[in-house]
C-alpha cells in the first residue's frame, strides 16, 4: 500500500487552486469525484509522490492536517515564504525534527518536517 491522495477543503475554489499552482508550484493533473456529487482537482508537485484533491466545501468545516518530508527544513521555509507564503510557526526543533508550519487560505494545516533522530551520535 502507498499513500496516494490527500483531500485538502476549502470555501473558495479558486482562490485555493490559485495557492498551490503560483505559491507552491503544483499543476493541476486532472478531476475525479472523491465523494459523492462533490467533484475535486488533482493537482500534483514533482518533488511530492502524493496528489491532493481540492475540494469544495462550502460549510468550510472539514480541514486537513499534511506533514510534508524535507531535506531541508531551513531552505524550504526561506524558499516558500519568499514565494508570499505566510507561517504560523517558524522553524523550531520538534521531537521529530526540525519543523515549520504554515496555512493555505482555507485553514488546512501544512508542516514542513526535517526529521531528526535525536539519539544517533
Amino acid at each position: 500500500m502507498k499513500l496516494k491522495y490527500i483531500p485538502v477543503y476549502t470555501a473558495d475554489f479558486e482562490g485555493q487552486i490559485d495557492f498551490y499552482t503560483q505559491k507552491l508550484g503544483f499543476k493541476i493533473t486532472g478531476t475525479m469525484t472523491f465523494y459523492e456529487g462533490r467533484e475535486s482537482t488533482v493537482i500534483q508537485s514533482d518533488k511530492l509522490n502524493v496528489a491532493l484533491l481540492v475540494t469544495n466545501n462550502d460549510s468550510n468545516s472539514d480541514k486537513s492536517n499534511i506533514i510534508i518530508n524535507t531535506a531541508d527544513c531551513l531552505n524550504d521555509y526561506y524558499v516558500l515564504r519568499t514565494a508570499g507564503v505566510f507561517f504560523c510557526k517558524s522553524p523550531a526543533y520538534l521531537p521529530a525534527g526540525l519543523a515549520a508550519e504554515f496555512l493555505d487560505p482555507a485553514g488546512n494545516k501544512f508542516m514542513l518536517l526535517e526529521e531528526r533522530n535525536y539519539n544517533e551520535q
